[in-house]
């Protein structure tokens, strides 16, 4: 491809300045689900114990009322780490580069400065197909008007050989350019529509099998049509 690839350098900065704020916050949010997660230990600790001397018919009083100690106090502290992660996250600076910034850099930019490169080249190659295409049609033309007038004087000569016995065969007789087989058509208007939906059926993801790609449109020779 000679269309030249450009990197958003903004946006990759925005990323990093979001992933080193995501890491600062990271930490207390550790803090927070480690405190949660000791929490859940201890009130599962609880029903357990208390399950088990239901079932054994044991006294748990004094070890019941331990843990509930411990799980009020975790919930202390869980109530802690909620408070101090959402005060980090709302305390945390905001990068230098905003949500919005990257979005007005890429409208405003990015999209123009591609744009102005690449359209250019393929606004090239497409007028250049549009020149070939019409130019094999006005050569299929030229051709037709150049030997229309030989072909049909030598029909004329074999209507005549076969009508005075001078031959039994009666051969056709084909028109040089009109007949002839380019793209696997007969005739240079069938060629242009085979082009045509040859390069449809390539937007549909079936390339041709001799297809070969044109990085730069070649020197146009103008002609006086």
């Amino acid at each position: 491809m000679t269309i030249k690839t450009h990197e958003f350098k903004m946006l990759q900065d925005y990323k990093e300045e979001g992933a080193e704020r995501a890491a600062k916050h990271q930490r207390y949010q550790a803090d927070l689900e480690s405190a949660r997660a000791r929490l859940s230990e201890l009130q599962t600790q609880y029903e357990h114990t208390f399950t088990e001397s239901v079932k054994h018919g044991t006294d748990a009083t004094e070890q019941l009322a331990k843990i509930d100690d411990d799980i009020a106090l975790q919930k202390e502290v869980v109530a802690r780490r909620e408070r101090d992660a959402r005060l980090a996250h709302a305390a945390m600076p905001e990068g230098k580069i905003s949500s919005v910034d990257v979005v007005k850099e890429y409208v405003d930019v990015f999209v123009p400065k591609v744009r102005s490169e690449y359209e250019p080249i393929v606004d090239a190659k497409l007028k250049m197909a549009r020149d070939l295409l019409i130019s094999c049609i006005i050569d299929h033309r030229d051709g037709e008007d150049a030997y229309g007038y030989l072909r049909e004087e030598i029909a004329e000569i074999t209507r005549a050989n076969r009508s005075q016995g001078k031959t039994s065969e009666s051969p056709v007789i084909d028109h040089p350019t009109s007949t002839a087989k380019v793209m696997g058509s007969l005739g240079v208007t069938n060629g242009v529509h085979e082009v045509i939906s040859q390069v449809s059926r390539f937007t549909y993801g079936h390339k041709p099998n001799d297809f070969e790609y044109i990085a730069e449109v070649p020197t146009k020779i103008k002609g006086a049509k």
